[in-house]
């Protein structure tokens, strides 16, 4: 409500009677109408709720529009008017009560709105602009108050396009929210609309059971960050437990595969001892962060644990002890460690669980989530049925971007290592760039269809735009070690393999638990910037040394005077890839002849056909 304070204080009467006049004659019956909920009124401010994007758009048009001509033949300073901002987000239904970043978004987006107006997120207009014949302003990026990244707002017009959607209000037989709204002041009126959108519905958990909670809990993984214990007993040092929390909340939020419960619903359990099973159930997450922070001397000293809350066990814990000396620059360090780590165990934790889901019930999210555990195996077989299984989430749910995503990096292997049952390696490269593009046309903040359209724009040859792409990919997410670590390869293939080299181990160090394939690819850069015996350090330090990277491994050992024990990796590599040639390493994208040259040089030495027979 536009002026709230400043109408009460003018005519108390007045403004409290025309507030409940346009909540019971156009809200409720408006709201009704476009199948939405009240969710709850809210001081001055009204939060809705809706399945559909459309509905809430066109929910809008008619509250603005009613409004408006119930203020037309009022004096302008006794008009009661209203900002409304809708977005699309993941939420936490808590009883009757809704939480979460999608809450949040929308009323920042209510609050940058004009006196009348309609904004709303780039979610929204994604969802709309196509099925509503509407006149909507790209406002361009905003900053927003306690949003770590800029919101794309849009602006929807009440020109006469959208009157000509106006629909007639149907009064009401019926309030199934009235009860509800009986003991709640009625000058409340709209804060923001919000869309609810998730994978499955979230309720709270009303049994201890496990396997109840499991199910209540199944889908997209979510997270709450408690707030982490003041161990100093020093209140005034709260600014640093309460200051890391934050910090970690938002770097977690970056990752668009969780949903993270937004602080004001975690903080509410500060300072008195919490149940982590009752926590998971009153928020309904299935993970729960908690740590603690203490200042001792001149150093900082900081204990963080991860826990699956449905059945207890402690998934990940660690401890960092660093000088006090720029305490912000140590508290950004740990965040981002911490966030990475967290990032990593969660995605084990969910792929352990996964494998004992039955094959006959899986949803998008774990097609999507098997997907990529198949082709993080770096074979052929587990790539085609990583194809397989990503196709299948599409179909199951079109709209899911990180099904693109996985199906994109399936494809990107088809390509470069002819990993794929019937597409030409060229088809390949092809398909995995539509399905990046799609991931993104889905969700345009998603750090992950910039990624893996920034690798498949690495395979065409095209480096100086992949690293533009690397670059907006990390700017979406700088907790992301993998993006850090993928990011290398332009940088390879364009002859700075020693800057890569620096750039994988500040991956590695943000990511001190990461996956072989970070190794792959320190040995890799560490070969072609003539570190050879690093190199070799780092591939043997995997548990497995794919076939795809004994094609490098041989070259470094031959390079270390250890032909046959080269040879020997080489002839390992060609039994597995017998189509593999000297001119199929020279399709590699490289742009510095010296690191190709001396690639295939090598290559020769051990025997590598040029052609096929």
């Amino acid at each position: 409500m536009v002026g709230y304070s400043r109408l009460i204080r003018n005519d108390e009467a007045g403004t409290l009677a025309r507030v409940k006049s346009h909540r019971e004659q156009f809200f409720e019956p408006i709201v009704a109408s476009r199948h939405g909920r009240i969710v709850k009124l809210m001081g001055d401010g009204l939060l809705l709720e809706f399945a559909s994007a459309v509905e809430a758009v066109r929910c809008a048009l008619d509250m603005q529009h009613y409004v408006s001509v119930a203020n037309a033949d009022l004096p302008q300073d006794s008009q009661v008017r209203y900002r409304i901002g809708l977005n699309v987000g993941d939420i936490v239904v808590d009883q009757d009560d809704i939480h979460g970043d999608g809450v949040n978004v929308a009323a920042r987006i209510e609050s940058l709105a004009v006196p009348d107006g309609i904004y709303m997120s780039a979610s929204v207009f994604e969802q709309v602009h196509t099925k509503l014949d509407l006149t909507i302003e790209d406002l361009g990026m905003r900053e927003v108050k306690n949003i770590s990244e800029p919101v794309h707002i849009y602006c929807l017009a009440m020109d006469e396009k959208a009157k000509a959607i106006v629909s007639p209000i149907v009064p009401l037989t019926n309030k199934p929210w009235k009860n509800r709204l009986t003991t709640v002041s009625c000058t409340a009126i709209v804060l923001a609309l919000v869309v609810a959108a998730w994978l499955q519905p979230w309720s709270v958990v009303q049994s201890p059971d496990t396997d109840e909670q499991a199910a209540a809990l199944s889908g997209k993984p979510s997270i709450a960050v408690m707030a982490f214990d003041n161990l100093n007993n020093d209140p005034s040092q709260d600014y640093l437990s309460d200051g890391l929390s934050e910090n970690i909340l938002t770097a977690l939020s970056r990752f668009s595969d969780f949903f993270v419960v937004a602080r004001n619903s975690t903080f509410s359990y500060k300072d008195t001892p919490a149940d982590i099973q009752k926590v998971s159930e009153e928020l309904g997450v299935r993970y729960i962060v908690e740590g603690s922070v203490q200042i001792a001397g001149e150093r900082l000293r900081v204990t963080s644990q991860l826990i699956d809350a449905t059945t207890g066990q402690n998934i990940w814990a660690d401890s960092y002890d660093r000088d006090l000396q720029d305490i912000f620059s140590v508290q950004d360090e740990i965040t981002r460690t911490i966030a990475s780590l967290l990032s990593t165990n969660i995605d084990l934790a969910e792929y352990s669980r996964l494998k004992h889901q039955p094959t006959d019930s899986l949803g998008a999210y774990e097609l999507r989530k098997r997907a990529q555990e198949e082709w993080f195996t770096f074979t052929k077989e587990g790539n085609i049925r990583a194809e397989e299984l990503s196709a299948k989430a599409i179909a199951l749910d079109p709209n899911y971007a990180g099904a693109y995503v996985e199906n994109a990096w399936a494809h990107i292997n088809g390509y470069r290592w002819g990993w794929t049952n019937s597409l030409t390696r060229e088809e390949s490269l092809k398909r995995a760039f539509e399905m990046a593009r799609k991931a993104i046309e889905l969700e345009p903040f998603n750090f992950k269809g910039h990624w893996v359209l920034a690798n498949a724009t690495t395979q065409s040859g095209n480096l100086e735009r992949a690293a533009s792409l690397y670059d907006k990919a990390i700017s979406l997410n700088p907790n992301s070690a993998s993006v850090l670590a993928d990011s290398i390869d332009p940088l390879v293939y364009g002859g700075k393999a020693p800057e890569a080299v620096e750039r994988m181990k500040l991956a590695i160090r943000l990511n001190p638990h990461h996956q072989d394939w970070y190794l792959w690819n320190l040995g890799w850069a560490q070969y072609f910037a003539e570190e050879y015996e690093d190199a070799k350090a780092s591939v043997e330090q995997m548990n497995v040394i794919p076939d795809g990277l004994k094609r490098t491994y041989a070259p470094i050992l031959l390079r270390l005077g250890l032909p046959s024990d080269a040879q020997t990796v080489i002839d390992e590599f060609l039994a597995a890839n017998p189509e593999f040639t000297i001119q199929e390493a020279m399709n590699a994208p490289f742009e510095s002849e010296a690191y190709l040259n001396r690639w295939v040089e090598d290559l020769r030495k051990l025997g590598v056909p040029d052609t096929k027979e």
